[in-house]
């Protein structure tokens, strides 16, 4: 492979990137314009927001399971392919919609094909780089494609959420073009001329399989807990800890968290490969969104801070979350050739999957107690559950990602002893 072909697989991974954040988080930034242009009531904005991005979440994991079989099945690009195409068209139809339904609908199909995406694209440059090297290249990915929700809330000052949406599909489109030169990589193409099967999801139901995948999913919740309720109620939160008579602009309190979001997915790709450990790096960020997230929801309401205080909180989450392309390049390396892209998309959308019970939860904890102590409820139990997991999995640096599942499973290696 020349480095030619792998740089241009970098940078139309990380445009991919860019556009699915972009698009995923698109209706986060857009959920009280648009909703209220659409006649929702002001109180019902919580509840028919929730229900939405709920469908938007389902449709995400259900896609996970086509996309990634296609993955292993039939190549690494037939995800970026499909999965663009559709997504794109079911942003444009958010443009047309007319009732909640109807836009429950369209965020459905949308998150069908965003499903695909950033897993698919993962697999695909930790396939193609130097294996020394592989941080790299997904920090770039990452770090440029972290800033999509960013850039889809600066679209949003200067465009109605109509007009937002139509520019969001057309982005789309237009990577669907430059992504045809693409090459499979020669990890997988070695695939292709052995018998061995591939993308078969009964490999999962073998228990060592089954443990680090579900190890790989939990430590990933943080980043679904953060993104998309601490960030996605930022409004609700916000105002549960903010001093009276202070005034508080959501898109500012995402603005923040967004910009914080880019720099800590570049910041934790790069220390990754800096300290050659993906442990001691998910360890200390972890930590940091653990404290930091404490001191917002315990703390805050206690004293009751300022506007700017509130932002700066949302900053600091968002950096202390960035290690979304990073979990997903330790799950890509946690698993064999032959089953590599189901497992990395699957872990990929579980992010988004895990969103559906913390709504619900959250819905139904601060009708009993402040929306702040529900929010802390609900982080207590996904950062627990998150440094069990880490601690069950093992460091893959500079993992030789030549090997398939089958044979670790056939001679019963544990979880932190598969083959380099």
């Amino acid at each position: 492979m020349q480095s030619p072909l792998i740089r241009r697989a970098i940078i139309v991974c990380a445009l991919g990137y860019f556009v699915d954040i972009f698009d995923i988080q698109l209706f986060a930034v857009l959920r009280v314009s648009s909703l209220t242009a659409l006649g929702v009531p002001a109180d019902k904005l919580s509840l028919i927001g929730g229900s939405i991005l709920n469908a938007q979440m389902a449709a995400m994991i259900a896609g996970a399971f086509l996309w990634g079989w296609l993955g292993d099945r039939f190549g690494r690009l037939k995800p970026l392919y499909g999965s663009i195409l559709i997504y794109s068209i079911g942003t444009l139809a958010c443009s047309l919609v007319h009732d909640p339904v109807s836009y429950g609908i369209c965020r459905f199909i949308t998150g069908f094909g965003l499903a695909g995406e950033t897993g698919a694209a993962v697999t695909l440059v930790s396939e193609l780089m130097p294996t020394d090297k592989r941080a790299w290249g997904v920090t770039i990915v990452g770090g440029v494609g972290a800033f999509g929700p960013f850039f889809a809330l600066l679209l949003s000052y200067f465009m109605d959420w109509r007009a937002t949406y139509v520019a969001a599909g057309l982005f789309g489109l237009g990577l669907f073009v430059l992504r045809m030169r693409l090459v499979e990589p020669a990890l997988f193409q070695k695939m292709l001329q052995s018998e061995k099967k591939r993308g078969s999801l009964k490999m999962f139901l073998q228990p060592r399989t089954a443990l680090v995948l579900l190890c790989c999913v939990a430590i990933i919740l943080p980043c679904a807990y953060a993104v998309n309720l601490l960030n996605f109620y930022s409004l609700e939160i916000g105002r549960a800890v903010l001093r009276p008579g202070e005034i508080l602009n959501q898109k500012s309190c995402m603005f923040m968290f967004y910009i914080g979001l880019g720099l800590g997915n570049t910041a934790s790709g790069t220390i990754s490969q800096l300290w050659q450990s993906r442990r001691k790096t998910m360890i200390s960020f972890f930590l940091f969104s653990a404290t930091a997230t404490a001191a917002y929801l315990l703390v805050s309401p206690l004293v009751k801070i300022s506007a700017i205080d509130v932002y700066a909180f949302n900053f600091v989450l968002g950096l202390a979350t960035g290690t979304f392309t990073l979990i997903t390049l330790i799950t890509a390396e946690q698993f064999g050739t032959d089953i590599r892209a189901t497992s990395t998309v699957l872990v990929s959308n579980a992010v988004r999957a895990g969103v559906i019970p913390m709504v619900f939860a959250f819905q139904y904890l601060k009708g009993i107690t402040n929306v702040a102590s529900a929010a802390a409820l609900i982080g207590g139990v996904v950062f627990a559950a998150a440094f069990l997991a880490l601690s069950r999995l093992r460091e893959t640096h500079g993992l030789d990602l030549d090997y398939v599942e089958a044979a670790a499973n056939a001679i019963a290696l544990p979880a932190k002893s598969l083959p380099r």
